[in-house]
């Protein structure tokens, strides 16, 4: 078969990595540490706080100086401390105390009550006394900020903090507001094209196993007509040689797809393998497992191939069950009495090339304005009972295989689908 085009290759492996992680999550480790922004980049959040807790502590002549800045799980966390004569204090930040710090509007003396509500505790022996919230970038005025600058020492007491340090910390705002709310914009569109990527993972996931459970369900079909016809054909010798080789191959095909889910996790779909089918032996398969679904419908099965006709680039599982959706599809809308014809020839004007197969019924037929969206998935042309996936799968075999298929009225006025395969052998045109 031909390589499968890049945007249906893409398509597959995001569905085959999204089946991956839902069959074999990651746990969470309970006690991660919180998600601390990046620091390699000199562009960094943290690499900004860290120049303006030394540029402020000298500036100042503060004691201490810290920096605290908030991480994308709602968290926080100290990414820069200074301390002049001593080590920094412990890093004992209330939670209750981040938030209100960093909603405050301007540079702030925080023993000064008259100013602002009190914001929390910072800890109870930091020496921190004026702090300034850093990169707020909403619209409100009091929206949350990105970071918290603070600091402290002997020369601004708790409620005596110098006008020249609240000044120096309301410029080190002013500088810092753009570049870190330009930081916070991109971490914002970072985490959006996160959760993009998630509902793309989780919409292939649903896909592929919604592919995997039709191909299941059609193998089990012919498991039961044959179980519910064997009490009473025990004697006919015929029904139990040729019709248990037709059900053992749908076993052995139903094998092959659980097989490569258990064997690489990521289940080949059908039609990714390469490989070439016999048009004569899929026919003769596909009348033995639907004329007795046909004869309890009272719908005559018609299977026709030209002789010598040319194998075509598909798999035989794949053959199979585009052959089988598309039949399944007829029978279920042709009423009692009817017919369903199935055709496999080489067109005239294919020179060598291509075969084509041929499925028309004699039921009401489809409306032209739902010809196109009937090849989606679950989308349906009978109002009274829900849409699948045969069809959706159907084209996409086809497709990949370099192949088309259409839909038109057949004659009498049913529905007509039209399959066109490229044909292989020594035989096959260039």
């Amino acid at each position: 078969a031909t390589g499968l085009p890049s945007n249906r290759l893409a398509r597959r492996n995001r569905g085959a990595a999204a089946l991956i992680d839902a069959v074999f999550p990651q746990s969470e480790t309970p006690d991660a540490e919180p998600a601390k922004p990046e620091v390699d980049s000199p562009q960094s959040p943290q690499t900004l706080l860290s120049r303006a807790v030394s540029d402020i502590a000298r500036r100042s002549e503060a004691e201490w100086a810290c920096a605290w800045l908030a991480t994308p799980d709602s968290g926080f966390v100290r990414v820069a401390a200074y301390g002049r004569s001593a080590e920094p204090p412990a890093d004992d930040l209330e939670p209750g105390a981040f938030e209100a710090l960093r909603r405050l509007a301007r540079a702030t003396d925080l023993g000064d009550a008259s100013e602002t509500p009190t914001p929390g505790r910072i800890s109870d022996a930091s020496g921190l006394t004026a702090a300034v919230a850093l990169g707020r970038h909403g619209d409100g005025e009091f929206e949350p900020a990105l970071a918290v600058l603070a600091l402290g020492g002997p020369e601004d007491a708790l409620g005596a903090v110098r006008p020249r340090t609240l000044a120096l910390l309301q410029e080190t705002a002013q500088q810092l507001d753009r570049p870190l709310g330009t930081l916070a914009a991109l971490q914002q569109i970072r985490e959006l094209g996160h959760d993009i990527r998630w509902l793309d993972r989780q919409a292939a996931l649903g896909e592929m196993l919604g592919e995997i459970v039709h191909e299941i369900r059609n193998p089990l079909v012919s498991v039961k007509t044959f179980l519910d016809l064997l009490p009473s054909r025990l004697d006919d010798t015929e029904f139990l040689t040729d019709f248990r080789h037709v059900v053992l191959g749908e076993v052995v095909r139903l094998e092959r797809l659980l097989d490569s889910v258990l064997r690489h996790a990521q289940p080949e779909r059908l039609g990714d393998e390469e490989g070439h089918a016999d048009v004569g032996t899929a026919m003769e398969t596909l009348g033995g497992l639907l004329a007795h679904r046909a004869g309890e419908n009272q719908i005559r099965l018609i299977c026709q191939v030209e002789p010598d006709t040319n194998p075509v680039g598909l798999s035989p599982d794949a053959l199979q069950q585009v052959l089988l959706n598309l039949t399944l599809n007829a029978l279920s809308a042709t009423p009692a009495m009817g017919e369903v014809r199935v055709r496999a020839y080489e067109p005239a004007v294919a020179q060598g090339r291509w075969i084509d197969f041929t499925v028309e019924d004699s039921g009401p037929g489809i409306p032209v304005d739902a010809r196109e969206r009937i090849f989606e998935a679950f989308a349906t042309s009978r109002s009274q009972r829900p849409g699948g996936l045969g069809l959706a799968i159907a084209k996409r075999l086809v497709e990949e295989a370099g192949g088309r298929i259409d839909v038109g009225e057949a004659q009498e006025g049913g529905a007509r689908f039209v399959v066109r395969l490229p044909a292989v052998g020594e035989h096959a045109g260039p």
